[in-house]
């Protein structure tokens, strides 16, 4: 994998040529009516005003994307008009996303999905109840457990479906989008997989890469983007280079994970 350090000398040189701007422009002709995912973690305080200059960016190239919308692309093949849609999400369940990003998200019309560890959170239980009034609230199991094959099955079943019933049992309504823990290859396995197929709807992974009507929903990938990021390279991690960076590994875990 790119070091930190040379990744972002990369991103540095390439916006600074318009490559990034250019990605982004060629992505629309290419995709049409796609969907690109992000997440981010905690939203410092100190970074709120970074982000919101990136939220600044995100609104003049996309659209937010609601849960409904996006099954209409994944189930219905609906080709959504306009520009390419965004997904903002939110792992950890970090107090941060209640005080300091809901309300930016907001203000610049975007829905959040936040993907909760349901025992191990900063998020209240009434922050839960608050957010998922007006954005979506996942899992992202139970105690932050990365899924790999070494986890006992019956271990597995409660990080998988009983965080969905401690979701649930807070917040009133329905939990079915479910977020991986960990972006390396060894947090992925098959007896996960298949039983996030059995309790959710939508599955996400961070393995880069656009989201079509031809992408399966449980291979939902997103781009990691923190709020302390500048934007040239918040601009380099949008556009699609990386897609074609992590294009080998993506294929390894999907298959591992069909």
């Amino acid at each position: 994998m790119l070091s930190n350090r040379i990744k972002r000398i990369i991103a540095f040189l390439l916006d600074g040529v318009g490559v990034c701007r250019f990605g982004i422009w060629l992505q629309r002709r290419l995709y049409g009516g796609y969907v690109r995912a992000i997440n981010y973690h905690a939203v410092a305080y100190d970074d709120g005003t970074n982000f919101e200059e990136q939220l600044k960016l995100f609104a003049g190239q996309f659209r937010s994307v609601s849960k409904t919308e996006l099954g209409a692309l994944i189930d219905n093949g609906e080709i959504m008009s306009g520009r390419p849609g965004l997904i903002v999400s939110f792992d950890d369940g970090d107090a941060s996303h209640f005080e300091v990003a809901a309300p930016l998200l907001e203000k610049y019309g975007f829905t959040g999905w936040f993907f909760v560890p349901s025992k191990e959170r900063g998020l209240t239980d009434e922050h839960l109840r608050e957010l998922a009034e007006r954005h979506v609230i996942g899992s992202h199991t139970r105690t932050h457990c990365r899924l790999n094959e070494n986890v006992p099955i019956e271990n597995m079943t409660e990080e998988i479906s009983g965080s969905k019933t401690d979701l649930e049992n807070v917040i009133g309504r329905e939990v079915d989008v479910f977020a991986w823990v960990g972006g390396e290859e060894g947090s992925y396995s098959r007896e996960a997989a298949r039983l996030i197929h059995d309790n959710y709807r939508f599955s996400f992974m961070t393995n880069s890469a656009v989201i079509t009507i031809k992408t399966d929903p449980y291979h939902l990938q997103r781009t990691n983007i923190e709020a302390d990021q500048p934007l040239w390279l918040v601009r380099f991690q949008i556009s699609g280079l990386l897609d074609v960076f992590y294009y080998f590994k993506r294929r390894r875990v999907n298959r591992l994970t069909a």
